[in-house]
Formats: structure tokens, sequence, C-alpha cells
């Protein structure tokens, strides 16, 4: 297989830019990620994939909660702010405005919805595990539309 080929394809696939927050033991991280989808209808789940490496996963796993905060188109800035690792940048949070949800996740205030959920399953996936939540709770908070990977300019494909 050709290497330049692979990721040529595997980017024309169309993702959203999410904003996944979490908590743990009174701590709290937000991450980008944008391999998400919702999986089935009932009950009402979602799968996010998570880099193994991450932070934020021991955090969920161990929390068993997450929630999804959709980012609102033009929101590029704050997605590349939230995108660095945590690991190398703990003070990435700062300056972001955010509400703690009912779960004890961080809800953004330029969200325009967020989508609680509790863990059901978990897969590994080579270096990313798959995170599959059931839908606990969610809100709307405003209009607009979502951020996507191909209005923020972002590449990611292996």
């Amino acid at each position: 297989m050709d290497p330049k080929i692979k990721k040529q394809v595997l980017r024309t696939f169309t993702y959203g830019l999410y904003a996944i927050s979490c908590a743990d033991e009174g701590e709290v991280n937000i991450f980008t990620a944008n391999w998400l989808t919702q999986a089935s209808f009932d009950p009402p789940l979602v799968a996010v994939s998570i880099e193994n490496v991450s932070k934020s996963l021991p955090m969920i796993l161990h929390s068993r909660i997450f929630t999804i905060n959709v980012l609102r188109s033009g929101g590029r800035e704050l997605a590349g702010k939230l995108g660095k690792s945590a690991l190398q940048q703990p003070d990435k949070l700062a300056g972001i405005g955010f509400e703690v949800g009912a779960n004890g996740c961080p809800i953004l205030h330029e969200a325009l919805a967020w989508v609680a959920c509790e863990i059901r399953h978990t897969v590994e996936a080579g270096d990313s595990t798959l995170v599959v939540g059931e839908v606990v709770d969610v809100g709307m908070q405003g209009e607009g539309q979502p951020l996507t990977m191909a209005e923020a300019g972002f590449k990611h494909a292996g």
C-alpha cells in the first residue's frame, strides 16, 4: 500500500471537531477530538477514539464519564488550544470559559451544544482506545453550525 495515497484517501473522510471534557478526583481536562460518531439510537450511544498516551484517557477510564462539547463554526483557535497536550502544557485551560456540568465535566461557554456521557464499553484500537458512552444528558447553547475539520484546516490521518 502506498503510504501517501493511504493518507490522501483517509483525509477524504468528513469529520466534525469536538472538545471532549473529563473530570476525575477534582481534576478536569478538555481535549480536541475528531474521531467521534453516534453509534446507536436505543440506547443513545456515541463513540470517540482517544489516544492511549493522552492525559485524559486514564481520567475517563477511572471516572467512567465524559462530555462532548460541540465546537461552533469559527472556533478554530479554541480547537487548536485545546488540541495541545495537557501533559506538555498543563495550563492550557487558562482563560477558557467553562462551567462544570451535572456529571462533573466541563461545559465550554463557547460550545454550540454538549452531550454528557457515561462509559458503557471500551475497545483497544491500535494507538487509541475506542470509548462508547451512553448519552445521559444534553444541552443546546445557541444557534449556528458546528466546526468541521475541513473548516479548521486541520489534517489528521494515519
